[in-house]
């Protein structure tokens, strides 16, 4: 009996460790640890290091057509030539990206909205955690998660799927040496998912 208790002692506590060294997701003060699983991403974010400025541009489509009619995973500039689709905000963008490692880099974002006069600073982190890739920005109002996925060499794909409040998007980064290009688009809460994206995004950033 004494046996079984000691063994049950170091299976609950081994168990407790374990949990102990699970680290959130949303943990942008910390650099996980690393493991074989997350060498494959090594310097994947190192093409983003420096200082970036640009604007960041909104649009609503006020056509929105059948989901089916379009692949939403392969978008490009001809996406936004769309009849009905209208721009609705413009946002002046300064981002600053420093790679701590190989596999961890910090961001800090600057957002200015040139129609109120509102600036706004967060903070975030590119990461590789538990063999995947993940961008986590602290916003004054929320904290914005999206997971990641590369497409070729200079191209980053960000997703985030969440129910409640519903926000579903889909972000494609590309980055050259002087240029970082973004596209991408946005359902939100209330939106009809059965339609295409009512927003979508596009920004060019220049390096400075």
């Amino acid at each position: 009996m004494a046996q079984k208790i000691y063994i049950l002692i170091i299976l609950l506590t081994c168990t407790t460790l374990s949990c102990q060294d699970k680290m959130p997701i949303d943990n942008i003060k910390t650099i996980p640890k690393t493991t074989e699983k997350d060498n494959q991403y090594k310097n994947v974010f190192s093409i983003l290091d420096g200082t970036w400025k640009g604007q960041f541009l909104i649009f609503e489509d006020h056509k929105r057509l059948s989901k089916d009619k379009i692949d939403l995973k392969n978008i490009s500039l001809s996406n936004l030539k769309k009849e009905g689709l209208n721009q609705i905000n413009s946002i002046d963008v300064k981002q600053v990206y420093t790679s701590t490692t190989a596999l961890f880099q910090t961001v800090v974002i600057t957002d200015f909205y040139p129609d109120t006069g509102q600036k706004i600073t967060s903070k975030g982190v590119n990461k590789i955690q538990d063999g995947q890739m993940w961008c986590v920005v602290r916003k004054p109002d929320e904290t914005v998660i999206h997971q990641g996925s590369t497409q070729g060499s200079n191209t980053i794909i960000w997703q985030r799927d969440e129910k409640k409040p519903q926000k579903i998007e889909y972000f494609k980064e590309t980055v050259s040496k002087n240029f970082y290009e973004i596209i991408g688009w946005g359902y939100y809460d209330g939106d009809d998912t059965t339609l295409t994206p009512k927003l979508w995004f596009y920004a060019k950033y220049e390096r400075q």
